[in-house]
């Protein structure tokens, strides 16, 4: 438990030293309602998202999904309540995940292009049934300072476990306009690498056809490849050609594997 409270601890001493000290005054989020009726749209899944203050670190809105994770009142929630929730030996990943964020926030060039990017990274975390989850974290910058530092962000968190990936050590940072977007940033430095804004963007899956595109996405769907064939109208040994051709090109060992490099570049 001790252990765990530094972990925490240690979080938010980095978010009040990245963000919150560079922030001069408190500014409450205008668009909330806004946010509520995009995500209606979105149809139901096992998720949650939250709008933090990085001023001072206050959720201005939990949406009601986290009761289904957690044993908190979204009305009352602070971010403590929902960091205790992490799989303890997964602090220090997260961590460093939150270095190399927010590292990759103050190399950036224009902090106002910040809100067109969207940041991805996976966790664990023990749910209020005692379940373990992999969470895939999805951040949104949503408003930038007059100084350029970060005032809110949406953080969506859903639970993708039934892809049956293993948890990744990466972050990535997709271009929502078409600029450059990084994919599966090496973690354990706590840094972002400089020469990533120079090298070219060489998109994975780019050779992948039509086809082929559909078959991964059935199958990340947890079906087999007689399912797959019955869905798009081909035999089951057409589906497994198909898997092999695919796993060939990517050359990845697994459909596990591809499925969870295709989670992180926001391929699925």
């Amino acid at each position: 438990m001790l252990i765990m409270e530094r972990g925490i601890s240690s979080l938010i001493d980095l978010w009040k030293e990245g963000y919150s000290e560079r922030l001069q005054k408190h500014q409450p989020y205008q668009a909330i309602q806004q946010i509520k009726h995009i995500a209606s749209l979105f149809s139901p899944g096992d998720f949650f998202y939250f709008i933090l203050n990085m001023h001072n670190l206050e959720m201005e809105y939990v949406h009601p999904n986290v009761k289904n994770f957690m044993d908190v009142d979204p009305e009352r929630a602070k971010i403590n309540d929902l960091l205790e929730w992490i799989v303890p030996e997964d602090m220090e990943s997260v961590r460093k995940k939150e270095m190399v964020l927010q590292d990759f926030l103050e190399k950036f060039e224009d902090p106002y292009e910040l809100p067109f990017y969207k940041v991805l990274y996976m966790y664990r975390m023990k749910d209020r049934y005692n379940r373990y989850r992999t969470m895939l974290l999805q951040v949104n910058v949503l408003s930038v300072s007059d100084n350029g530092t970060i005032e809110h962000v949406l953080s969506v968190h859903t639970d993708i476990s039934y892809l049956g990936v293993a948890k990744s050590d990466h972050i990535s940072f997709i271009s929502l306009n078409g600029n450059k977007s990084y994919y599966n940033v090496d973690c354990s430095t706590g840094e972002f690498d400089d020469s990533l804004f120079e090298m070219p963007l060489n998109k994975f899956g780019a050779d992948l056809t039509k086809r082929e595109q559909e078959i991964i996405f059935y199958f990340s769907k947890g079906l087999g490849a007689k399912e797959i064939g019955e869905a798009l109208n081909i035999s089951e040994l057409t589906v497994r050609t198909h898997r092999k051709n695919i796993l060939k090109k990517t050359k990845l060992p697994s459909m596990a594997e591809l499925v969870s490099k295709c989670v992180m570049e926001g391929l699925i």
